[in-house]
């Protein structure tokens, strides 16, 4: 799968440091917990969920509808990519498949999925705004080593507490930011 990345505007933010580190491949897995735990993106928001994954991630159309079979919008299972707004601050949760009755109640447009009915993201029948923002992306499964790479190297938001606790990890990156700063970072992995 070859995507490519959307630049970042750097309008889109202000935090106080940009980093861009080059890292071994075999170290992407550094990065999983905090994808899992959710990375601040920054992003045009006030669009729809489908232009948010597939024109600014660059993420082919076809790998949204086969491989991204599960997607929570502010806590709430999506079905419908296209009438599904993001805003500012909206937390956006992306997964392949997952097993069992649970997953197959999540998995978007699923035979289970009018279980859900009463807790599944509404239509929004706003229109585009297409302002800066942020949004909080979280990957799972099989997608942190599909996607993670994308999302990095397109850039994330790290606070004073992110950065100190990916620093715990891993004490020899970033040295170069003081405690107690923000960073807007782009890890690009080599092969």
């Amino acid at each position: 799968m070859e995507m490519t990345v959307s630049p970042v505007s750097p309008a889109a933010v202000s935090p106080v440091h940009h980093e861009s580190l080059l890292v071994a491949a075999d170290q992407l897995n550094v990065f999983f917990p905090i994808l899992q735990h959710g990375v601040t993106v920054p992003a045009i928001v006030g669009c729809s969920l489908k232009s948010l994954l597939c024109d600014q991630f660059y993420i082919p159309a076809d790998y949204v509808t086969d491989r991204i079979t599960t997607i929570f919008l502010d806590n709430r299972p999506v079905d419908d990519l296209e009438h599904t707004m993001i805003q500012h601050d909206s937390r956006v949760t992306l997964s392949a498949a997952m097993p069992g009755l649970v997953g197959a109640t999540m998995r978007r447009g699923g035979f289970y999925a009018a279980l859900r009915g009463g807790i599944s993201h509404g239509l929004d029948d706003g229109t585009a705004t297409n302002n800066s923002g942020t949004i909080r992306l979280k990957l799972f499964n099989l997608l942190l080593a599909e996607l993670g790479p994308l999302v990095l190297e397109r850039g994330i938001l790290l606070t004073p507490q992110e950065l100190s606790g990916l620093r715990r990890e891993q004490p020899n990156l970033l040295t170069s930011v003081a405690e107690g700063d923000s960073v807007l970072l782009s890890v690009t992995f080599n092969n």
